[in-house]
């Protein structure tokens, strides 16, 4: 199944793209599948062109298919004036009907992953805020990582897929590298920043380790330099971009190591650039050294710096000149590098290394729009770099609204606004503006996220757990949507049975039961059938059903599926015409058995009784003239003279036109033996 082009829905244009091999439906019909783009449609209208000349002539109509598809199909729009006549495009020929639905990517076999792993962390964290609904800081960090790991796992996946892969599913494949990747750059950033506060608010090592993890490449430049020939290995044409790249990300000591692979690292330059990084003032938390201590020692070492530089001493070597002016912060210096920066947020963070050491969090948002003003991307940002943006201004409401956006089909926004709301940093929210509701904002994430998952033919009962999870309207979206999946088969059908039941809604379960009995019934498996009928509880449609043994006794002159009404028990009191199946199964196996005093009694009892119906009487009352005949006596008087009440009764049925005269005749030579040995009795 082919995708539908994305650029033509950004662009407003209309959709083009093959369907797959029509499928033969009902009536000779033909559907068709067509699947939307995978981005997000946000206020776009959107154009379908649907490949078919009846469409085109006649024209169109749609209609929803639960859960998530519309069907469109030929449709000629009649007026209420207009004369009732057939329609002039009424044929012969079949009939398309175009199934259209968005391609969900979280429905890809290698992102099957991400889902059925990343629900076992979600109820996790559900668990863990109903038991411990206080402070929890240390088990939501954990959680938080496991999500993240369970991304990079999808990840690594991906990328061993792409180089197995064609050129069209490799083009695929990439794109969803891409948003997993802006998904795991976001969702670690607010792990630092929301989740996992560091002590003294002292953020900044944290938000170097988040650049140094998203931006590998100068670690990995430094490891290939260190394991090839390290002589004349400043020749390299990555060595003095690696060392900058390093220097930005605040290793030091890497960066001190390459340098003393220079040739000229014996040259008093070199061992005084040495020595000033060596004793480079970081910031260390756990040695409990004051922050005004730290910004004291600092400012000397600067002032100290800045003296060698304004003395020319790193002049002799213009890389190390602009690695001592990068270090105290010379501003015309950093904007030089500016453009071989990937990223403003890679820049950010070497920026307020070397100028800002103990930015707090707060600050963060105004450092990061100067960054973005310094390399003149305001007007070139992407949705990674405003989602980035949002989380260093700490303005939570964008994030979730630029995340909201990532076309990962809603994984995104509702995990990790469930992890925030469970943090309690959605709940601040509400002292800030009015009529706010983190939980109604949580659950409707979540919620749809569930709904989503519904459409799917085997991740239909994680949909359901994480519907379970939303107190208000979860409930209301389940009973809409559970009778709607597709009953595929048995086993599917006695799954949503079994989750229609854990939930109390056994209305559903018992209309879904009647639904398969309908389908067993029309595939002609009437035992089958009834025994989905049972447990619908639908007495109407077990009656229908039994009508169905019964009629075809009479065509074929057995029972079909005796195991199933051998073992009725209870259930035989589901309605009157099963009581009376079942009875006569009784009666038919007696007399199958030779046990013919037992079923003359349960003949007997059944034709004295009221749930006869009319259709069979012939058939009892032809029943009884072998017992009536046979050589033991098994009907009694008083029996016989039922018989022979019920004969006078239905004398005219059509059935027993000819057969009439034989059952009297049967019943007087019975009715003579009984008296005569009733007779004798004491």
């Amino acid at each position: 199944m082919s995708q539908l082009n994305e650029k033509s829905i950004c662009e407003n244009k209309p959709l083009t793209g093959t369907v797959s091999r029509p499928n033969r439906g009902k009536r000779g019909e033909i559907t068709e599948d067509a699947e939307l783009s995978e981005g997000e449609i946000r206020g776009v209208r959107v154009y379908v062109v649907i490949p078919n000349h009846l469409c085109r002539r006649a024209g169109i109509a749609a209609t929803w298919i639960p859960i998530d598809q519309i069907a469109i199909f030929p449709y000629e729009k009649k007026h209420m004036k207009q004369k009732d006549c057939p329609s002039q495009f009424a044929s012969q020929s079949v009939t398309s009907v175009f199934h259209l639905r968005h391609s969900v990517i979280l429905f890809h076999p290698i992102l099957r992953k991400l889902v059925n792993e990343s629900f076992g962390v979600f109820v996790s964290l559900q668990n863990l805020s109903a038991n411990k609904p206080i402070e929890h800081r240390l088990e939501l960090l954990k959680l938080s990582r496991q999500y993240r790991s369970i991304i990079r796992a999808c990840l690594e996946n991906l990328q061993e897929e792409i180089t197995n892969s064609v050129s069209d599913n490799a083009d695929e494949l990439k794109n969803y590298v891409t948003i997993l990747y802006s998904i795991e750059c976001i969702w670690h950033l607010c792990e630092i920043l929301l989740i996992d506060v560091g002590p003294g608010n002292i953020i900044l090592p944290y938000l170097l380790e988040w650049v140094r993890f998203h931006f590998p490449k100068y670690e990995r430049n430094a490891a290939t330099l260190f394991g090839g020939d390290l002589i004349g290995l400043e020749s390299h044409p990555e060595f003095w971009d690696t060392i900058i790249g390093l220097l930005l990300q605040g290793r030091i000591n890497i960066v001190r190591a390459l340098l003393r692979q220079h040739s000229a690292s014996d040259s008093n330059t070199f061992k005084l650039v040495d020595r000033v990084l060596r004793a480079m003032p970081v910031y260390d938390v756990t040695t409990g050294t004051p922050i005004n201590e730290f910004i004291i020692q600092r400012q000397h070492w600067l002032i100290d710096v800045q003296a060698k530089i304004d003395a020319k001493l790193f002049v002799s070597d213009i890389n190390l000149n602009m690695i001592m002016k990068l270090v105290v912060g010379d501003e015309e210096t950093w904007a030089g590098i500016q453009r071989t920066r990937e990223t403003w947020y890679e820049f950010l963070a070497g920026w307020l290394f070397f100028t800002e050491p103990t930015v707090k969090p707060f600050e963060l948002g105004e450092f990061a729009k100067n960054s973005i003003e310094k390399m003149k991307m305001k007007n070139r940002l992407k949705q990674l770099d405003k989602a980035i943006l949002a989380v260093l201004e700490y303005d939570l409401l964008q994030v979730i609204n630029e995340i909201q956006s990532m076309t990962d089909n809603g994984w995104f926004v509702s995990h990790l606004t469930d992890l925030l709301y469970h943090s309690g940093r959605l709940s601040n929210l509400e002292q800030e503006i009015s009529s706010f509701s983190a939980k109604n904002l949580r659950e409707s994430f979540v919620l749809n996220y569930g709904i989503t998952l519904m459409g799917h033919k085997s991740l239909w009962q994680i949909g359901l757990s994480y519907l379970d999870h939303c107190p208000n309207n979860g409930i209301h979206a389940i009973e809409l949507l559970l009778p709607r999946i597709p009953l595929e088969n048995e086993a599917k059908t006695k799954k949503i049975v079994y989750e229609a039941k854990q939930r109390n809604l056994n209305h559903i379960a018992q209309s879904v039961s009647k639904a398969q009995g309908v389908i067993s019934m029309n595939h002609g498996r009437l035992g089958n059938a009834l025994t989905w009928a049972l447990r619908s509880q639908d007495g109407p449609f077990t009656s229908f059903l039994a009508d169905k043994f019964l009629k075809e006794y009479i065509k074929s002159g057995t029972l079909v599926s005796s195991d199933i009404l051998e073992h009725l028990g209870s259930w035989i009191l589901a309605s009157d015409r099963l009581i009376f199946l079942g009875k006569f199964y009784e009666f038919h196996k007696l007399y199958q058995d030779k046990d013919y005093r037992g079923a003359a009694n349960i003949l007997t009892s059944l034709l004295s009784s009221k749930i006869i119906p009319k259709y069979f009487w012939s058939v009892l009352l032809l029943d009884t003239i072998p017992l009536l005949e046979s050589e033991e006596l098994v009907f009694s008087s008083n029996d016989t003279f039922t018989i022979m009440h019920c004969v006078e009764e239905k004398e005219n049925l059509p059935e027993l036109k000819d057969k009439v005269e034989i059952i009297r005749l049967a019943a007087a030579r019975n009715l003579s033996r009984a008296l005569i040995f009733e007779a004798q009795l004491p």
